[in-house]
């Protein structure tokens, strides 16, 4: 960020009028732009001139959620809750939507059902809570250990079950992200043929794609699919798909940063394995361009210094990560093109 628009007067420092409504204007400009990271310290700062302001803090809600950092966006909408900032539906709605992605569904289940019973949803909000609900408490249950799916759920899942997703057309894509992920524990020959063709097209979002691989992974699908991201295509069979847990540059990458930033600046190393994180959810199956871990790294600390607003040198970090300063700034590139794809919002 730039420097803050101030005047010095006797040794003080002196704010210029309207200072938070031009850093509120600033961070809505990256968010019309999606970018969510570049916006965070705009608002961050524009919160601590005008702290009680609602819109500011629903902002930074959005820009921590779209950024990936949920658990940031689950405190800041509890602490709007506690201190009673903004509509109160609209900031439950929210925190709801935050703890979907966080997959804590039994708290999702309570606050569902605590609000139907206190009649607190709105008549046009009730059918989108009644399937969150439903969706929930059908999570609760696949996830408990020892507790096998009974027939009639099974028949049920199955009744249920969409013929269509209409991937290409989506009309609500939060009730899309919705059947994609209740994909995993339902039946989906009738909506195959549909994955197979939308994982294949050169349209589309990548970070649904990678949903839907996870989805015929976990169905041990066997049989080879195409697989078009970011302009490129592979060939692969979901069965036999890696966890992204155990990807290999992540964690060399990961390492390597640890190494620099572990006890400098712990703060950027969080972000940074988050990035890489997000980038790899994004970019699966494909992997980095690149076999020098070191060039990665070097990339994704200046990534996390320019979200900061930090000074930066890549001829510094090419002599700190040993790595060439032409491989650095084309990887840089490449994952900047990466973080244009957002997480959407359920």
């Amino acid at each position: 960020m730039k420097k803050r628009e101030r005047a010095r007067k006797d040794g003080n420092v002196v704010f210029f009028p309207n200072l938070e409504k031009r850093l509120f204007e600033k961070g809505l400009d990256f968010i019309q732009k999606k970018q969510f990271r570049e916006a965070l310290p705009y608002f961050e700062e524009a919160k601590e001139h005008d702290p009680e302001n609602s819109d500011i803090w629903f902002a930074l809600v959005l820009a921590y959620y779209e950024s990936g950092a949920y658990e940031k966006a689950k405190e800041y909408t509890e602490e709007m809750l506690r201190v009673g900032i903004g509509e109160y539906f609209q900031t439950v709605d929210m925190l709801i939507m935050v703890l979907v992605q966080l997959q804590e569904y039994n708290r999702v289940v309570h606050t569902i059902e605590v609000l139907l019973e206190e009649h607190e949803v709105p008549v046009e909000k009730y059918e989108h809570f009644k399937r969150l609900l439903d969706f929930s408490r059908r999570m609760v249950d696949a996830v408990e250990e020892e507790q096998p799916i009974e027939p009639e759920y099974e028949k049920e899942i199955r009744r249920v079950a969409p013929q269509s997703l209409n991937l290409f057309d989506p009309k609500d894509e939060r009730e899309l992200l919705l059947q994609v992920a209740n994909l995993a524990h339902q039946n989906i020959q009738p909506v195959l043929e549909e994955i197979r063709s939308y994982l294949q097209s050169s349209v589309g979002q990548p970070f649904i794609k990678t949903m839907l691989l996870h989805v015929l992974k976990e169905h041990q699908y066997h049989e080879q699919v195409t697989v078009t991201k970011l302009s490129s295509s592979m060939e692969v069979t979901p069965k036999e798909l890696y966890d992204l847990r155990d990807h290999q540059q992540k964690i060399d990458a990961s390492k390597i940063l640890a190494e620099q930033l572990e006890q400098e600046n712990p703060t950027l190393l969080e972000q940074a394995v988050s990035l890489i994180d997000r980038h790899l959810f994004i970019l699966y199956p494909f992997h980095y361009p690149t076999s020098d871990m070191r060039t990665l790294a070097a990339a994704y600390h200046i990534l996390v210094l320019m979200f900061f607003a930090q000074d930066y040198s890549i001829e510094e970090m090419s002599d700190v990560y040993q790595s060439s300063e032409q491989e650095i700034e084309t990887l840089l590139r490449y994952i900047q093109e990466i973080e244009e794809f957002s997480y959407p919002i359920i």
